[in-house]
């Protein structure tokens, strides 16, 4: 079976890109999650804090 070097690691960089831009996503994910979760203490906080209530 003949090693076609570029076609390979053409299909090998495809991949690796794609997984990259995955984790990039996850990992971007994961951070808007956080913020949300603190602005939202933050949020209660400041309700709590100043008397007011939903």
């Amino acid at each position: 079976m003949p090693f076609n070097c570029s076609r390979d690691c053409v299909g090998i960089r495809y991949r690796i890109n794609s997984l990259h831009q995955t984790w990039k996503w996850l990992h971007q994910t994961i951070a808007l999650h956080e913020y949300l979760i603190s602005m939202s203490a933050s949020d209660t906080d400041a309700f709590g804090q100043e008397g007011i209530e939903c």
